[in-house]
């Protein structure tokens, strides 16, 4: 059982790949940030509460700065229950959404293979309940075509366990990604920023009320 702990992970391969997510467990709590979201970071607290928020070091040169407080969106996790673990998060990354010329990471990151097209790699973190003694890997709980990803527990004695598989993308989420992709520029542009270094990110919940965020790459320059 540690206090601390950091694993990375990517969709894709060097040719073409999502942004390098990172999450760092501290105690009981969560956080996710990404290499190219340097401004922002999404928190699970051991209580439920979500936020996605600017980060306090970021606050006076944010892009997209929210009117008053840091916070961009808040919830509270729903008892999603199945099984021995309860699904806490999650994050979908399509195919359509990697790009090449990507930040490398120096360090050890997981590589998860490219989904296929109109395909999405779908990230769960689940958390059971308190294990006796520090668990190795809970491969016990994962059944293909779920794939296990890392694992880690926390100092209340849960476990959060990562987990992922490759999911259709429906078409109404690739629409929505699209008009945020397109929105996200807009704005840049009207606050005189680079629309090409743009953060997008749409909040979803998955068929059973679970919170997750579809990672939407920037254009790349051309429209």
């Amino acid at each position: 059982m540690g206090k601390r702990a950091k694993f990375k992970f990517v969709v894709g391969d060097m040719e073409r790949q999502s942004e390098v997510w990172t999450v760092i467990i501290t105690k009981s709590d969560v956080y996710l940030t990404t290499s190219g979201g340097k401004h922002t970071k999404i928190s699970l607290h051991e209580s439920g509460q979500g936020n996605w928020s600017l980060q306090y070091e970021s606050l006076t040169e944010a892009p997209f700065v929210p009117a008053s407080g840091r916070h961009l969106a808040q919830w509270n996790a729903l008892d999603g229950t199945r099984g021995p673990m309860r699904e806490w998060f999650f994050l979908l990354l399509a195919d359509s959404e990697l790009r090449q010329g990507r930040p490398s990471n120096e360090g050890k990151v997981i590589r998860i293979p490219a989904p296929g097209a109109m395909r999405a790699v779908k990230v769960v973190l689940a958390i059971t309940e308190p294990l006796p003694g520090p668990p190795q890997e809970h491969s016990v709980f994962v059944q293909a075509p779920v794939m296990y990803l890392f694992s880690h527990q926390l100092t209340n004695g849960k476990v959060v366990v990562a987990v992922w598989r490759e999911v259709p993308l429906p078409p109404t989420v690739k629409q929505n990604m699209d008009k945020v992709r397109a929105l996200a520029w807009d704005t840049a542009k009207s606050q005189g920023l680079d629309p090409a270094g743009t953060k997008a990110t749409i909040r979803v919940a998955d068929e059973h009320g679970v919170t997750g965020f579809v990672e939407v790459a920037p254009y790349s320059g051309i429209l």
